[in-house]
C-alpha cells in the first residue's frame, strides 16, 4: 500500500511540473510517454468507467517511434499494470485511481496533446 501511494505521489508530481511543457512540445519525453500510457490504461478501463482516449491512443503510437525499446516495453508494462490495478475491489485504491485519472491524467485526455 505505501509503495502504491508513493508511486502515486511521484507520478503526480512529475506531472505537475511535466505538465505545461506538453503544450509547448510536440516531442515527449520518456517521463511523459510513460504516463499517457499508464492514463490510456486508466481511461480505458471499463471498471473505473471507460472515457474515450482514441486520440491519446493515436498520439502515444505516433509518440513511439524513434523511442528505445526499453521505454515502448516499459509503456506497455505500466500499461498492464494500470489496468489490473483498476480492477481492485479495494474502494480506497479505487478512489485513488480515478483521482489519479481526474487530477494527472487530465492533461493527457483533455488536451489530446496540444502536439497533435
Amino acid at each position: 500500500m505505501r509503495k502504491f501511494v508513493l508511486s502515486t505521489l511521484a507520478a503526480t508530481l512529475m506531472v505537475s511540473v511535466a505538465a505545461p511543457a506538453l503544450a509547448a512540445s510536440e516531442r515527449w519525453t520518456d517521463g511523459q510517454f510513460l504516463q499517457a500510457n499508464r492514463c490510456l490504461a486508466l481511461a480505458q478501463s471499463s471498471a473505473l468507467g471507460a472515457l474515450p482516449a482514441d486520440d491519446l491512443a493515436a498520439q502515444i503510437k505516433s509518440q513511439t517511434f524513434g523511442r528505445g525499446s526499453n521505454i515502448t516495453d516499459r509503456g506497455t508494462s505500466l500499461q498492464a499494470e494500470a489496468s489490473r490495478q483498476s480492477k481492485t475491489k479495494d474502494e480506497i485504491r479505487r478512489a485513488k485511481l480515478l483521482a489519479e485519472r481526474e487530477g494527472v491524467c487530465k492533461t493527457y485526455l483533455t488536451t489530446q496533446v496540444a502536439a497533435s
